[in-house]
């Protein structure tokens, strides 16, 4: 079976309830380097002169409390996709627009978004649906718009045993490459932290990336 049947099927619910008390932090926003950069991206100034609201996407977005702040403090239109249906509910409770799904299957139209962020969950995919991932984030992306990946970092490729579930796997990389082989991509950031704690780490098995990526539609014309 394919991890996103499982996930689907069961695994992201539990996972959820397993960290529903870390999600609970009332103080997250203050420490989130992903609302860090949409912030950032949001003060740029083509998107002021669009004057239109910025619209968001997160894969993987949980109970949907960063998309409902980036709405709040920004006046952002979010949108969610998520495994976990009891992490769906949870988010349109919210008021965010959070539909159940994976990854490699965005229930969206072609040129949709402004930002696109991948929240903690390309480290659980299937390698089989790795292209299948980046087509799909490519085509919801507006021309000129922002790639956001948060995930655990490895420059080689790791795979490790899930340790919740047998039978499925963890997997470290730097997954900035599914996207910035291609000349329309450019990263922009890219920041080294240790996973669930404040500061660095010299273990690579604790290595999280913050990468923002560039996209621009007229690259290589």
């Amino acid at each position: 079976m394919l991890q996103r049947e499982i996930f689907l099927q069961s695994e992201a619910d539990a996972w959820f309830e397993r960290n529903r008390r870390a999600l609970a932090n009332p103080d997250f926003a203050a420490a989130d380097p992903v609302i860090a950069a949409v912030t950032e991206i949001a003060s740029q100034p083509d998107l002021a002169q669009r004057g239109d609201k910025l619209r968001i996407l997160e894969v993987g977005c949980s109970e949907g409390r960063r998309l409902a702040w980036l709405r709040d403090s920004l006046g952002a239109d979010v949108y969610g996709v998520e495994p976990s249906a009891n992490a769906v509910e949870q988010a349109c409770a919210r008021g965010v627009d959070a539909r159940r799904g994976t990854a490699d299957a965005l229930p969206y139209p072609d040129a949709t978004f402004d930002v696109v962020i991948f929240g903690f969950c390309l480290y659980l995919c299937d390698r089989r649906d790795l292209f299948r991932i980046a087509q799909e984030a490519d085509r919801v992306l507006k021309a000129d718009a922002w790639l956001m990946i948060l995930d655990f970092f490895a420059p080689t490729p790791i795979r490790r045993e899930y340790s919740h579930r047998p039978g499925v796997y963890s997997y470290k990389m730097d997954y900035r490459k599914l996207f910035d082989w291609h000349p329309a991509y450019t990263c922009y950031a890219h920041r080294l932290a240790q996973h669930g704690q404040p500061g660095f780490t010299d273990d690579p098995q604790e290595w999280v990336a913050t990468s923002v990526l560039r996209r621009r539609g007229d690259a290589g014309a």
